[in-house]
């Protein structure tokens, strides 16, 4: 993990309990070693596997899309390749490296799919990606760039593609792609291998009505492609390729509805339900005898009527003993590897628990098959599953179990209270953190690390490390602020928590006491925000606060009353924007409208929907970034003062005045400022970020350790503490170069001055080095005239007077020491004394 080009390294501490992991789809990789599983709460899980035994651990847990994982796909021919593409709810596509977790790929996409199948594609060199969901096009992506290459449209009744099905006919070196319509409308695509964007549109080349609605999978049989079997919710159908027309149906189990089937062979099938339950089928003979010898169309006998002994016969069902009742259905898969010269075949299921199931499907004879029909079971005969785990099993076999950020506090028997909200303070090294009974705790940060990644004598402490406990509100903390952390304006001691008792408290965060109790909201706080910096005086000292019943308020904190109650949304509040010249404060609510509300007098100014509601909040998006670009061309003073005049306003118009003031201010600023000036901020060594899976889940914690930041830290704390006599012995000041610079202008030799230069590069990086060393804020100033100095002193050596270039060494020499050994002792450095130098 890296942020910009500092190295960074995440720790996290998961806590007690494993996150919450319902399983959306899942998904294989061909070397059987990776299993993958998505969720909808958008996180992917990678498990370890063993081949031989199908034993797996939860090995990393992959976070970046924000909406419900849909589907997974390979992405190389390659068997060993680790990479893969997931899809979200949202249109997000990440493709991502199993190996080390990384993301190399994302990109959102106005299509949302619900199936991705990999195909090696005639005279491709890689894997292609056919995508189907809601949306009426088939799309051909290429699974590294996740660029679209070309799309497969419809000429006749164009619609929603909800299955689709890739492959090559025999003795061909075409590709032929089946898909099935929610209307019930089958399309066949033929493709060459030289398809792009810039050909013509690419239309189905044939089409056909069935009597099919809203089918959720399509697979043709491997080995005979003549079958084609089409799953719907309430059956599953065998079709014949050629004219589609039906085999065989098999209605789905009572109470049960069919998710999706597959071929085991050319006369088996594979059927799954929502219960989590697979079925094994045998095809009729009598039905398939056309297409599997003969292969005509047209064949009378398994186009006749269909009678009892057409009907497939279940010989097997795969079900976990004793299974529970699932919250929604369950993710299942069919999968074949050829592993050691055998094909093997699994069932895979992923269940709402974080369950994963695994059924190693037998090879059943037909003398077998013979046997359980004479045999008239009530119930076919049942397979129980290979291999069956989850993330609260893993978590639970684990030795030592995981450590959260807060365990020291339930030692002795106390009952342990969910995390539910964190904020960590680099300045002050302290962790706040909110819990479910209404407590907050403040504790150090560096010594609550140690405390639980270093082994050592202070893990017997009782009471280490000291903590601050804030009681105030009644019922689970939601979300914390310090608003000196997002501004300086703020005051450094106050901090700021919502909860579920309907209150903002705001608190002392030295003392630890309750300072005053906002309670003008009727629902639980979820947020908690701080305004911009050039909004108005007033609104400055205000943080916002948003609630579950719609409302939103602008508190000042040195006031300690509510200064806007803007409560007026009939819907849930999902976004706050900004427009701060303009005194507008804009509410996007979950159906779309916005809110446009004055903060100075708490007016609503308008309500808007549609597509000006989505410009006002783009407005507010591209206003940010040109003010963070340095443009202060935002909206027109006069406006707001003459909306000031029209709402009898004095403050607004005051502020009208003031603002154009700063406008012109800003903008002479801007041009005489030089870019070049700039200073990076300094990168803090530890920063502690909150993780939750679910809503419902406790709070878990990502510790990130920059290194580059961690190595300066030290360094600077390490040359802090030394006098000039120990810089001098680890060879940052030494005192002996200036001798050899002495020795070199009396050498008659030809390279003197290429010696010379050398030297004064070493300077150069001497004074590189002491500059990490500084703490004060000019030590860049400082260590530009010392190099400047460095530069004269080079120049003056290629003069040809050599006894004038020594005087002026030695004066410069001695001038840079009495600089640095100054600047040295006022920044907290000791002075040694005369025998040490």
């Amino acid at each position: 993990m890296s942020a910009g080009t500092n190295l960074v390294v995440p720790v996290v501490l998961w806590g007690k309990s494993a996150p919450t992991h319902c399983i959306s789809c899942i998904f294989l990789s061909r070397d059987q070693r990776t299993l993958v599983t998505g969720c909808h709460d958008g996180q992917i899980c990678l498990w370890q596997v063993d081949p031989d035994t199908l034993q797996m651990i939860p090995r990393c847990l992959l976070v970046g899309h924000t909406a419900p994982i849909l589907c997974l796909a390979r992405v190389s021919v390659v068997s060993d390749n680790n990479y893969i593409v997931s899809s979200s709810e949202s249109g997000e596509m990440c493709t991502w490296d199993l190996v080390d977790g990384k993301c190399r790929e994302v990109v959102k996409l106005p299509y949302v799919h619900t199936n991705m199948q990999a195909y090696h594609m005639c005279g491709s060199d890689d894997i292609r990606l056919f995508c189907n969901g809601y949306y009426a096009e088939v799309l051909i992506m290429d699974p590294f760039s996740l660029e679209v290459l070309f799309t497969l449209s419809s000429r006749m009744s164009p619609d929603w593609i909800c299955a689709l099905h890739v492959l090559r006919p025999a003795k061909r070196k075409d590709d032929v792609i089946l898909g099935l319509t929610t209307t019930g409308m089958v399309k066949v695509w033929t493709l060459q291998g030289n398809e792009s964007k810039a050909t013509e549109p690419h239309y189905e080349h044939e089409s056909k009505q069935i009597r099919c609605l809203n089918a959720l999978s399509m697979s043709c049989c491997g080995g005979n492609q003549r079958t084609v079997v089409i799953v719907c919710a309430k059956y599953w159908q065998i079709y014949d390729a050629g004219d589609f027309s039906i085999l065989c149906s098999v209605q789905a189990p009572r109470s049960e509805r069919w998710i999706s089937a597959d071929f085991l062979s050319t006369d088996r099938v594979i059927a799954w339900s929502d219960e989590g339950k697979g079925y094994m089928y045998k095809l009729p003979a009598k039905k398939l005898k056309g297409l599997v010898f003969s292969s005509v169309a047209d064949n009378k006998e398994f186009h006749s009527a269909a009678t009892e002994s057409d009907t497939p016969f279940l010989y097997c069902v795969l079900a976990v003993p004793n299974d529970r009742p699932m919250s929604c259905p369950p993710a299942m898969r069919y999968h074949e590897v050829s592993r050691s010269g055998k094909v093997q075949k699994y069932l895979l299921r992923g269940d709402s628990d974080g369950a994963v199931v695994v059924w190693n499907i037998p090879e059943v004879t037909n003398s077998q098959l013979a046997q359980i029909k004479q045999e008239e079971f009530d119930k076919p005969p049942g397979m129980p599953p290979t291999m069956s785990t989850s993330l609260t099993k893993a978590w639970a076999a684990m030795q030592p179990s995981p450590v959260g950020i807060l365990d020291q506090l339930e030692r002795g028997g106390t009952p342990r209270v969910p995390l539910t909200a964190s904020m960590y303070l680099p300045q002050q090294s302290r962790l706040v953190v909110g819990r479910e009974d209404g407590s907050i705790i403040i504790v150090p940060a560096t010594q609550t690390v140690m405390l639980h990644l270093l082994h050592g004598n202070h893990q017997q402490y009782d009471d280490w490390p000291p903590h601050q406990r804030l009681i105030g509100h009644v019922g689970r903390v939601n979300c914390l602020l310090y608003p000196h952390l997002v501004h300086p304006r703020y005051e450094r001691a106050h901090l700021v928590s919502g909860g579920v008792d309907f209150a903002v408290c705001l608190w002392d965060l030295y003392s630890g006491t309750l300072l005053h109790r906002f309670c003008v909201h009727a629902g639980e706080i979820t947020q908690l925000l701080v305004p911009p910096n050039n909004c108005s005086t007033r609104v400055q000292k205000c943080i916002c606060s948003v609630a579950s019943d719609h409302s939103v308020t602008l508190l000042g904190l040195t006031e300690r009353k509510c200064v806007v109650l803007a409560s007026r949304h009939l819907f849930p509040v999902v976004t706050i924007k900004w427009r701060p010249l303009d005194d507008f404060m804009i509410v996007g609510c979950s159906d779309g409208s916005v809110y446009v509300w004055q903060m100075e007098t708490g007016h609503l100014d308008r309500v808007l929907h549609g597509i000006s509601a989505e410009e006002v909040l783009y407005a507010c998006d591209e206003n940010t970034s040109t003010a963070t670009a340095g443009d202060s061309g935002l909206a027109n003073p006069a406006v707001h003062f003459f909306r000031g005049l029209r709402h009898r306003n004095l403050s607004a118009i005051r502020h009208a005045t003031q603002r154009g003031i700063h406008q012109l201010q800003q903008l002479s600023h801007h041009n005489q400022q030089d870019g070049s000036l700039q200073q990076k901020g300094r990168a803090m060594p530890l920063m502690i970020q909150g993780l939750r899976t679910n809503p419902k889940d406790p709070e878990s914690h990502i510790l990130c350790f920059d290194i580059e930041a961690l190595i300066v830290e030290l360094l600077t704390e390490e040359y802090g503490a030394m006098s000039p006599g120990s810089l001098e012995a680890q060879g940052l000041i030494n005192q002996s170069e200036y001798e050899k610079v002495f020795a070199l202008t009396q050498s008659a030799s030809p390279d003197a001055g290429k010696k010379i230069a050398d030297f004064f590069g070493r300077v150069k990086d001497k004074a590189g080095d002491l500059e990490r060393s500084l703490k004060e804020k000019d030590r860049h100033d400082l260590l530009g005239r010392v190099k400047d100095k460095a530069g004269t002193f080079e120049r003056s050596i290629k003069e040809k007077d050599r006894h004038g270039i020594l005087a002026k060494m030695k004066e410069g020499a001695e001038t840079m020491q009495t600089k640095i050994q100054a600047k040295a002792e006022s920044v907290g450095l000791r002075a040694s004394d005369k025998s040490s130098e």
